[in-house]
């Protein structure tokens, strides 16, 4: 085994350094999928958002990169979202169930067994697996607890390759692939695949930091460069990120790298351990949606349209019926709301004012331009708000009685009293400005 193949997050070896066959298939619109063979490997390649994302199929198994795969459902959703056909609401009600984070920010866990290692090695590997959550939990919210009897939950099996599933699903066992097992911020890698966390030269804004140029890649290693419109960058990027490749990862010619910065020059990956930018994104994305900081938060939600404007409720008291409006920003009472969590994904948004009264579509209502006001809390579906996490762009909220909706600003305007309606997306996952929120923690 080489030492960059020791060094990357898992490898598809058989995947490397072959020749594309003949066209396997074309898929036929609305759908725009080709899919070409490659040595047994089927290389799927999907036009998504006038972007190519490529996923690699191997004996069934999905591989969103060579250390990430993806279920059969996962995979049907990305073909979904290159459907022609699809509205762009139909296609963000999609990407909302694409991934999920865990529920509580607590990841349930079982260690592996001993299998063919040697029991100084099978030592070795658990102290790293727990280094590894000590890693993440050091500097989040984010709690692993030792399985007891729970139906989702990860375990770790020693392989001759590195990866993990995306993300939480329900009903499924997160099967993690560790090669690297003296190397704790590794396994780190591959648990934060499992918590939902992307490699870093994939996020949308990549373009804006560097260079990819996909031609200079190895056959098959493209999925390892593809660019997730479905998912949010936050903060700037990192290139000292624990989920970062460097330039020469996959290249054909080391002397000319996949990937460079804008000024052309080259830069190395880093696995000792988590960047503050990696602390920074988990926060973020298990952020107001952990346990503590939903419980005990409160925040106002200040609308991306000005800086300066929140959203409120009109008057000092909390009745039904209250509307919703923009207003000059504050901190009283009647801008402040706490998230408590309700369905996985899913929050009561309740008015400090009043804790009984919380963010309600009026008369439960589906269409275009329905107001939001305050009603006691009913526990109805017109009540319950999902979050997108839209990285550095903040939050968008979806009710779930109208999931391809979005809470926004009606017309955009930032005078005092617009009113607070859903409205319809016009893009499946980054929002309009006017349906983004940032959320701030005021105690």
């Amino acid at each position: 085994m080489t030492s960059k193949l020791l060094l990357l997050s898992g490898c598809l070896v058989l995947a490397l350094n072959s020749c594309r066959s003949d066209l396997e298939n074309t898929q036929a619109d609305p759908i725009d999928q080709t899919t070409t063979n490659l040595d047994g490997t089927k290389v799927h390649k999907l036009l998504i958002n006038g972007k190519y994302t490529y996923v690699n199929e191997v004996n069934g198994e999905y591989f969103y990169a060579d250390d990430l795969t993806i279920s059969a459902e996962q995979f049907d959703k990305l073909k979904m979202q290159a459907n022609s056909e699809l509205s762009t609401s139909e296609k963000s009600t999609i990407v909302s169930s694409f991934i999920k984070t865990w529920p509580n920010a607590t990841v349930y866990y079982t260690l592996p067994s001993q299998g063919t290692l040697s029991t100084q090695s099978y030592n070795t590997f658990l102290t790293n697996i727990n280094k590894a959550f000590d890693l993440i939990s050091t500097g989040t919210n984010v709690q692993f607890v030792e399985r007891t009897n729970q139906t989702e939950y990860i375990t770790f099996t020693y392989t001759t390759t590195n990866s993990s599933p995306l993300g939480w699903q329900k009903n499924r066992v997160n099967g993690i692939k560790i090669y690297n097992t003296t190397y704790p911020a590794i396994i780190a890698h591959e648990i934060m695949h499992s918590m939902g966390i992307m490699h870093e030269q994939c996020r949308p804004d990549r373009d804006q930091y560097i260079i990819v140029d996909v031609n200079r890649a190895t056959e098959g290693s493209r999925h390892n460069f593809n660019l997730y419109n479905d998912y949010a960058g936050h903060g700037a990027f990192d290139f000292g990120s624990v989920m970062m490749y460097q330039s020469t990862d996959f290249a054909i010619d080391p002397t000319k790298p996949v990937m460079t910065k804008l000024d052309g020059s080259t830069f190395t990956k880093q696995r000792t351990g988590l960047s503050a930018g990696d602390y920074a994104g988990i926060n973020h994305l298990y952020g107001p949606v952990n346990a503590t900081s939903a419980v005990n938060g409160t925040y106002t939600m200040t609308t991306s349209l000005a800086t300066d404007k929140n959203l409120g409720i009109s008057g000092t008291t909390a009745t039904d019926g209250t509307t919703v409006v923009l207003n000059a920003a504050s901190t009283g009472n009647n801008q402040r709301f706490t998230f408590t969590k309700s369905d996985h994904g899913y929050y009561i948004i309740k008015s400090s004012l009043d804790p009984t009264k919380v963010l309600t579509v009026k008369s439960g209502g589906t269409a275009n331009g329905t107001a939001v006001e305050l009603r006691t809390d009913a526990s109805t579906d017109s009540q319950k708000w999902l979050l997108f996490n839209l990285g550095n762009n903040g939050f968008g909220f979806a009710p779930k009685n109208a999931p391809s909706l979005r809470l926004e600003v009606k017309n955009g305007l930032t005078t005092n009293l617009t009113p607070i309606v859903i409205g319809t997306t016009d893009q499946s996952v980054q929002p309009s400005t006017k349906q983004r929120f940032k959320l701030t923690k005021v105690n």
